[in-house]
């Protein structure tokens, strides 16, 4: 006669690993720490997966510590460095430059289109002093045209700070381009 735990059939209770208990105890308070490092809510939703993924892995492969959120938040916090890393470089190459819009409607005067040709690199070189989310929002609303809800959405964010973050990049971009503006 065969016994409970011995026949195939009968669903034995699966004991949940020690990564799902952390994955369902430091889900949220996890995302809120990546939000300061991701810009979308995508982008921290994968953070998240990859997080849990890894330490699950180390699990598995029996090297995991004791020591679950700061091993998790020390992981998450290295994997949102390595996504910015290398959406950083994928993005280096992936665009046109913006001189070449710009440039284009300047005009076919040479004299001019090597001043408005100026003025833009000294945009660009301004744009690349400000933090990744106010470029962006700067960008989707003057090259994208985009309206200030629409980047909002897109990004994930409120519209006051989309706008906040355009009075920031207006604010910078004006303070660096000054002598260019004044010498046109």
């Amino acid at each position: 006669m065969m016994t409970t735990a011995e026949r195939p059939d009968e669903a034995r209770p699966v004991r949940r690993s020690r990564v799902e208990d952390w994955f369902a105890s430091h889900y949220r308070e996890l995302g809120q720490f990546l939000r300061r490092y991701v810009h979308t809510p995508q982008d921290v939703d994968d953070c998240l997966q990859e997080t849990f993924l890894r330490v699950w892995k180390q699990e598995q492969q029996g090297t995991l510590k004791d020591d679950a959120r700061g091993y998790l938040f020390t992981t998450a916090l290295n994997i949102a460095r390595d996504r910015h890393r290398r959406n950083q470089v994928r993005c280096a190459g992936a665009h046109d430059s913006l001189s070449d819009e710009l440039i284009d409607e300047a005009g076919p005067d040479a004299e001019a289109t090597t001043h408005w040709r100026d003025g833009v690199r000294q945009l660009e070189t301004a744009l690349s002093g400000l933090r990744d989310s106010t470029r962006t929002v700067f960008l989707l609303h003057h090259v994208e045209r985009l309206t200030y809800p629409e980047i909002a959405r897109r990004q994930g964010v409120t519209t006051r700070t989309v706008e906040r973050e355009m009075a920031r990049a207006l604010t910078y971009c004006a303070e660096r381009l000054q002598p260019f503006l004044e010498g046109s």
